[in-house]
């Protein structure tokens, strides 16, 4: 029953037109969720996030308190470099946000990117953060119109929470293994559109599916 009221709630709210900031989002739970790791030839990391629950805090522009699937693939494509303290890695990859695990359901917000991760050597705390242009984002999404995802748009991914000691550190020519939290936000030019009612009435659907999904393993 409170899946349906808050569902309803989604379609009822309205919808600032000209916001620039596409989605404010973080993990629901209180343990790491993202895993990193470093291959035998300690050459690449790996990162990885599998069906994390999120909270969408907010959603193009509009405060909206929403839980839908997190995840996250991204593997790094050159050498780490420490630069005055920080350590810089560039990553190839894919996130995606969805009302069913798996990247399934309905399509709240998905992408593909290449840019750097850096963080303070032996630090807490990492963030990817992907500018295009220059960098290279694309996103796709069901209930957000195409037009307002296309560059100038952006994907900031900050992890936190990671163990100290020893904290963020490189092993061979990568990152070393680690795990952490993470939050973030997607933004893209100003919207001139809001999704139609119908839209918001699959992502309500999807909403319902994953309580019962949350509750089934519970």
């Amino acid at each position: 029953m409170r899946s349906l009221l808050l569902a309803t709630a989604l379609a009822a709210l309205p919808i600032a037109a000209g916001a620039t900031n596409i989605v404010t989002f973080s993990q629901v739970s209180a343990i790491n969720t993202l895993t990193a790791t470093e291959n035998a030839g300690l050459t690449a990391t790996t990162l990885n996030i599998t069906d994390a629950v999120i909270n969408i805090g907010e959603l193009l522009g509009a405060p909206i308190p929403i839980l839908v699937f997190f995840g996250l693939n991204a593997t790094s494509n050159d050498n780490a470099i420490t630069f005055l303290g920080a350590i810089i890695q560039h990553y190839d990859g894919t996130f995606c946000m969805t009302t069913g695990p798996g990247c399934t359901g309905t399509n709240v917000l998905s992408g593909t990117f290449s840019d750097a991760a850096f963080g303070g050597a032996g630090g807490p705390g990492i963030t990817v953060n992907v500018n295009n242009p220059p960098d290279t984002l694309s996103l796709t999404s069901a209930i957000i119109p195409a037009a307002d995802l296309t560059p100038p748009n952006s994907f900031s991914l900050g992890f936190s929470n990671i163990a100290v000691p020893p904290g963020l550190t490189v092993v061979g020519n990568s990152i070393a293994d680690f795990t952490a939290s993470f939050a973030g936000t997607v933004s893209a030019q100003a919207l001139e559109e809001v999704p139609e009612p119908a839209s918001f009435a699959l992502l309500s659907v999807g909403l319902i599916g994953l309580t019962a999904y949350r509750l089934r393993r519970q």
